[in-house]
C-alpha cells in the first residue's frame, strides 16, 4: 500500500466522509473549504437519511407539474427559464432521462448507494458515537388528496419491490401515531426504512473527528487546478497554491466551476432549497419527521430544535431569500400540522443542491486525468449518500 497526499475540494458532508475513510486506510488528507463564503448545503438540509429515495426526480409528472407551476412564486417547484447553454443542455438531458429505461437504471444504482450508506452510517454511529439526535423510527407521508394518496401508494409498491420497509396507513392509524397531524388528512404511509439526524451537528462532529485524525482543514477559495498532460499538478487558491498526489472534487453545485476549465463536462445545475429553523421545540411538535405530500415540504423534529424545509428552485447561482417561498413553508405546516408557526422567529436559510440531469451522482475517476476523482452531483441525497461516496472514493484512490 502506498500512502498518498490527497487534496479534497469541498468540506461538506461528502468531502468530510471521503476524508474520514481515506484517513482510515492511511492517506494524508487536506480539505479545502470556503465555508465563510458559502456554508455547505449539507448543514442546511432537513437531516433525513432516506434509503427510500430510490426514484430520481426525473418523471413526466414532475416535468409537467413544474411547467404548470411556472410563474407561481410560492410553488414547491420553480423553473425560471435561463438563457444559458448549460441550463438548456441540462433541461434537454433531464427530459431525455424521463424515459422509463433510464429511470429504472437510476433506481437500481441509487438503491445500491443508499443501502451501502445506510449500513456505513450504522457502523459510523457505533464506532464514533456522535450526539447527532439519530432516529430511525421512519418518516410519515400524510396526504390531503386522492391524487396524493395514489402517488404514495405507487411509491410504496416500488419500495416493496426493492425490499424496503414501508406501508400504507389509514387516516385513523396515522392520527394515532402522530397526534400533531391535522384531522383533515385522508390517509398516507410510513416509510419505516428511513432515519433522521441533526445535519449541522453531524457535519461539525465528523469535521472534529477528522481533524483529530490528522486531516488538515484549510479555509480558502479554490480558484483553478494546474495540469500537465493527463495529470493534475496542483490547486491554485486565493492565498497561494497546494500540491498533492490525488485530488477530489466534492464541491457540490460549485464543482462545475472547477471542472469546466479542465474540459470536463458535468451536466449539473444548482437547485435552490430553503429551510426555517428554530433552536428549541415548538408547541405540539411532531414526534416523527413528516413529508407533507401535496406541498412537498418536510418537518423535522429534534429533541431541542425544529426545521421546516424543501422546495426546489432552478434560478441559477442565486442565494437570495424569496419571502414567498419561506411563507409557503409556514402555510404548508399549518395546513398539515396542528402548529402555530406564524408567531415563531425562525432562522431562514437557502442553499444549492447539485442536481444532475439523470438523478445520478458522479463518483468516479475523471476520464481525462489519472489523479482526479469526482464526488459530486448528489442532488437532495448528499447526506444520505455521503458515507457510501466516501468509501467508493477511498476504493478508487486506494487501489491505484
Amino acid at each position: 500500500f502506498l500512502m498518498k497526499k490527497v487534496l479534497i475540494v469541498g468540506g461538506g458532508i461528502v468531502g468530510q466522509f471521503s476524508a474520514y475513510y481515506l484517513t482510515k486506510v492511511g492517506h494524508e488528507v487536506t480539505i479545502i473549504d470556503d465555508q465563510s463564503a458559502m456554508p455547505p448545503a449539507s448543514s442546511g438540509n432537513c437531516g433525513l437519511v432516506t434509503p427510500s429515495h430510490i426514484l430520481p426526480v426525473n418523471s413526466w409528472k414532475t416535468l409537467f407539474q413544474g411547467l404548470k407551476w411556472m410563474g407561481k412564486r410560492d410553488a414547491p417547484l420553480s423553473i425560471k427559464p435561463q438563457f444559458s447553454l448549460s441550463f438548456f443542455s441540462w433541461f434537454v438531458s433531464f427530459i431525455w432521462h424521463c424515459q422509463n429505461r433510464y429511470v429504472l437504471n437510476s433506481v437500481t444504482s441509487r438503491h445500491e448507494i443508499l443501502q451501502e450508506s445506510w449500513h456505513a452510517f450504522q457502523e459510523f454511529f457505533k464506532n464514533e458515537a456522535p450526539e447527532v439526535n439519530w432516529s430511525h423510527t421512519g418518516m410519515l407521508y400524510p396526504c390531503m388528496t386522492e391524487e396524493g394518496l395514489a402517488g404514495i401508494h405507487n411509491e410504496v409498491q416500488v419500495l416493496h419491490e426493492n425490499g424496503l420497509a414501508a406501508r400504507m396507513l389509514t387516516r385513523e392509524e396515522m392520527l394515532q401515531m402522530e397526534p400533531s397531524i391535522q384531522s383533515s388528512i385522508i390517509g398516507g404511509a410510513i416509510y419505516e426504512c428511513d432515519g433522521s439526524l441533526k445535519p449541522y451537528v453531524l457535519l461539525s462532529s465528523i469535521r472534529e473527528i477528522n481533524t483529530k485524525a490528522g486531516v488538515k482543514q484549510v479555509n480558502g477559495n479554490a480558484i483553478r487546478f494546474k495540469k500537465r498532460g493527463s495529470k493534475i499538478t496542483g490547486l491554485e487558491l486565493s492565498g497561494g497554491s497546494l500540491e498533492a498526489d490525488e485530488y477530489v472534487i466534492a464541491a457540490g453545485a460549485k464543482s462545475v466551476f472547477l471542472t469546466r476549465p479542465l474540459g470536463i463536462s458535468l451536466n449539473l445545475i444548482p437547485g435552490k432549497g430553503y429551510n426555517l429553523t428554530i433552536q428549541s421545540t415548538i408547541e405540539n411538535q411532531p414526534r416523527y419527521p413528516i413529508y407533507m405530500t401535496e406541498k412537498r415540504v418536510v418537518a423535522t423534529p429534534w429533541k431541542d430544535a425544529f426545521r421546516l424545509g424543501s422546495t426546489m428552485e432552478f434560478t441559477g447561482y442565486d442565494l437570495s431569500l424569496n419571502k414567498a417561498r419561506l411563507e409557503a413553508l409556514k402555510h404548508a405546516a399549518e395546513e398539515f400540522l396542528q402548529v402555530d408557526v406564524q408567531n415563531i422567529e425562525f432562522e431562514p436559510w437557502a442553499g444549492w443542491r447539485p442536481m444532475t440531469a439523470d438523478g445520478m451522482p458522479s463518483i468516479e475517476r475523471a476520464k481525462r486525468y489519472s489523479n482526479l476523482t469526482l464526488a459530486t452531483g448528489h442532488g437532495m441525497l448528499g447526506m444520505s449518500m455521503a458515507p457510501a461516496t466516501g468509501k467508493r472514493i477511498t476504493s478508487i484512490i486506494g487501489t491505484d
